[in-house]
């Protein structure tokens, strides 16, 4: 392997699912020579780490402790990689835990927060620090225009204005009315993917690729939900039933999404991947071509403007 060819990646959430599987994946390859598993816990982080080892057979794995909640942490986990970082895949997220409408110490709800917040500072301080060279992938989902299959509304806008979307940001979109948790995920779930946009038309020397990894089994997305839900789902209807119905796929599958978002430099900066309508799995399309607000900078740089007033402006305790 020559030293132009090595590269790296940082993967979030790497420790279990779709973050370990990937970390495994893109550890085959061989122009990989490190893989910075990025982990809020480290017990789970050392031990992931040692699995990936054995089962690939390669001693590229470094963990990296960073808990995406934390900005102060975020911030020491950019300043611990000291070697030009290739990727940077933002796969930690879920449905906000027990109490999602929560607010943190920045003035977001839990469920941003655990999606998004964390991320944003993450890529923005990788590429102000000047580590990351080639891409950023952020795990998207179909969430975002709805999967009235699994129940998720999809999210509609009014004005699309950043006051609108700061709304969803701070929980206050959601005031005199019950908070609707699939609606919520979906909601950051679109903003995620309009950031990632605008994020890719400020800067064109990175590609920037939300990639939704379908309907997979062997994730955490369901580790919030009550214990026997959990489990049903997790054991029996993921990994069984739902692709024997053409309704879900095994998680080596949605990883290799993943992968080729990394990989793949014939994907398109800016773009959101996923399924095509009415799926979710297959085949990924550009999801402008059902969404087409996706597409509309005035919209992107509206997503980006809400989303800074909480970075910039965190709220304090």
């Amino acid at each position: 392997m020559t030293e132009q060819r090595a590269k790296s990646a940082l993967i979030t959430g790497a420790n279990t699912g779709l973050g370990k599987e990937l970390a495994r994946q893109l550890a085959l390859r061989e122009d990989f020579d490190r893989i910075y598993l990025g982990c809020r816990n480290p017990a789970k982080a050392e031990r992931a780490k040692s699995e990936l080892q054995q089962v690939t057979g390669r001693s590229i794995f470094e963990v990296v402790i960073i808990d995406l909640s934390d900005m102060a942490s975020v911030r020491a986990a950019v300043a611990a990689i000291t070697r030009p970082l290739n990727a940077v895949v933002m796969n930690a997220g879920g449905t906000g835990g027990p109490t999602p409408a929560s607010l943190t110490q920045d003035g977001v709800t839990e469920m941003f927060a655990q999606n998004l917040l964390g991320h944003v500072v993450l890529l923005e301080e990788l590429i102000s620090a000047g580590t990351l060279t080639e891409v950023a992938v952020l795990v998207g989902s179909e969430a975002a225009r709805g999967v009235p299959k699994m129940r998720i509304p999809r999210p509609t806008f009014s004005s699309s204005s950043a006051d609108e979307f700061a709304s969803v940001i701070d929980g206050s979109f959601f005031a005199g009315q019950k908070f609707n948790v699939m609606l919520a995920y979906g909601q950051v779930k679109y903003l995620a993917a309009l950031w990632m946009a605008s994020m890719a038309r400020k800067h064109p020397e990175l590609r920037f690729i939300t990639m939704s990894p379908g309907n997979t089994a062997g994730t955490e997305a369901l580790r919030d939900q009550p214990a026997l839900l959990r489990i049903i789902a997790n054991r029996i209807l993921l990994p069984y039933v739902a692709p024997a119905l053409g309704i879900g796929h095994k998680l080596d599958i949605g990883a290799k999404r993943l992968a080729d978002a990394v990989t793949d430099t014939s994907l398109q900066s800016g773009v959101f991947y996923a399924s095509a309508a009415k799926t979710i799995t297959g085949p990924v399309i550009d999801q402008a071509e059902i969404i087409p607000q996706l597409h509309d900078a005035r919209i992107q740089d509206q997503a980006y403007e809400a989303i800074q007033r909480f970075v910039t402006a965190p709220v304090a305790n």
